[in-house]
């Protein structure tokens, strides 16, 4: 059939496998062709619905995601349970680990490093790590945002030094910093996908934001009895097992995309905004925090505050990475695989007809086990 939108001649389907538009438009919302409503990794969901895993981990096929969805909450559940019998030191450990670890086991299922994972991994959960521990040192001399005393969140007043240094200062640098391991990746021309940046930047955040977290509270870890009352500590667990590391990590994947962009000549107004997104929402997320705890505002008004900051960079993750998936899968050749959202056997080049995935975001094991075919019409008419 011939694409109604890039006049293709295509295989048969629902969705046009060289540029991703829907065919047939005459029932769809919006423009078919750039079609927000069908995010390009994962179609079942809007561009603009803030979903974490199917955002930070793009590579995951619907059945996967629901996994890591399901280990996600058994970890919040185990942290809540540890923290309503009192082991807060436990609680803190298994929250700082919570996200890396599950990172880390997506990267080794979706097998995103491909054929060398000692590189991969650790230029960039260890180069994060490696920084994180560099610059969370660093910070420690010149103010511990961390501190610990027996009120979480209660202060005297406004420290207006402390607030210009938490709130823009050590955003501003972490955001310079946290993204150097995944630039330095060797070997990151095999990795030329938009996707892959954002990838090895979410996972070089979750790495810093690892050693962040172990270090700016080593004095809560061996200071605080094994045993505690709970108190308030279910607001620092919170924010320690979910907003921060999501924060790091969609941040530092947001640079680092956009750097991934730019090698590739694409480097538009929407990727440059990504990188003021990013630095914006990272000196929001901690200002607004730092000055709320200083003024004793209601530790819920705190979560939903870091909440709605960690939702919008989603969002813009989400939009730059649908555009960049819907531009880059076009110049793919054709192929018979097996889409990995739907699981039809299909004869596709950069989208699934079936389901409109692109195929750029599918795990690397699928990707290696297509077999490149020369593009032509009459050849992929036959082969259907």
């Amino acid at each position: 059939m011939r694409c109604d939108h890039c006049s293709h001649d295509v295989p048969d389907g629902v969705f046009c496998t060289r540029c991703g538009a829907h065919q047939g438009t005459t029932e769809e919302i919006g423009n078919a062709k750039t079609r927000e409503h069908r995010y390009a990794a994962h179609p079942g969901e809007h561009v603009a619905q803030p979903s974490v895993f199917t955002t930070l981990f793009p590579h995951l096929g619907h059945h996967k995601i629901h996994e890591f969805r399901w280990a996600f909450t058994a970890g919040l559940a185990g942290i809540l349970v540890l923290y309503l019998t009192g082991l807060i030191t436990a609680a803190i450990l298994v929250a700082a680990f919570l996200v890396p670890v599950l990172y880390l086991i997506y990267l080794y299922e979706a097998q995103v490093y491909r054929d060398e994972p000692a590189i991969v991994l650790g230029f960039t959960i260890g180069g994060g790590i490696i920084v994180g521990i560099v610059l969370t040192l660093f910070e420690r001399i010149i103010y511990n945002p961390f501190q610990y005393n027996t009120n979480v969140f209660g202060s005297a007043g406004i420290n207006v030094g402390g607030l210009l240094i938490v709130g823009l200062l050590l955003p501003v640098v972490q955001e310079v910093v946290k993204p150097l391991p995944a630039i330095f990746l060797p070997n990151r021309k095999d990795f030329p996908e938009t996707v892959d940046g954002l990838v090895f930047g979410v996972a070089a955040g979750l790495g810093f934001s690892l050693a962040q977290a172990l270090i700016g509270f080593s004095s809560v870890l061996t200071g605080l009895p094994a045993h505690t009352e709970p108190g308030n500590w279910i607001y620092v667990l919170t924010t320690l097992a979910v907003f921060q590391p999501l924060l790091q990590g969609s941040a530092t994947g947001m640079i680092v995309a956009t750097i991934w962009r730019y090698q590739r000549g694409r480097l538009a107004g929407r990727e440059i905004g990504g990188i003021v997104m990013a630095v914006i929402a990272h000196i929001a997320f901690s200002a607004g925090t730092q000055l709320m705890q200083e003024t004793s505002v209601n530790p819920l008004f705190i979560l939903i505050w870091q909440a709605a900051i960690v939702g919008a960079l989603l969002i813009y993750i989400r939009y730059v990475l649908h555009h960049a998936l819907l531009e880059e899968a076009a110049h793919m050749g054709y192929a018979e695989t097996v889409c990995p959202s739907c699981h039809m056997h299909i004869v596709a080049s950069g989208f699934c007809p079936n389901c409109g995935m692109a195929l750029t975001a599918a795990p690397n094991a699928v990707k290696r086990a297509r077999r490149p075919r020369v593009e032509s019409a009459p050849d992929v008419a036959e082969t259907k």
